[in-house]
């Protein structure tokens, strides 16, 4: 039970800096996933981590937050790539 709880805690950190993260970078998809990923760990801890539906609700909090965190990277990588100048001329 306790290992359930350090993991809601991880997560919802995790989901806290995600946000803010793309608070400050106007992104939106990683944003709202991690948006999505709190209440679920609020619902796990109100109904109890030894519950199997509080389980369920973190392991959905935590795909969330993974999801969001790897648009956000995958957006980065784009805004990068299109931001950069072709080096030669097109054929």
């Amino acid at each position: 039970m306790t290992t359930l709880i350090a993991a809601g805690v991880l997560i919802a950190l995790g989901d806290v800096a995600l946000v803010v993260t793309c608070w400050r970078d106007r992104t939106v998809l990683g944003g709202l996933l991690g948006a999505t990923g709190i209440p679920l760990v609020v619902f796990a801890a109100a109904s109890g981590f030894a519950r199997n539906a509080s389980r369920y609700a973190l392991l959905g909090a935590g795909i969330a937050l993974a999801i969001g965190t790897a648009l956000y990277g995958f957006g980065r990588v784009l805004e990068r790539l299109l931001e950069e100048e072709p080096e030669g001329p097109a054929r």
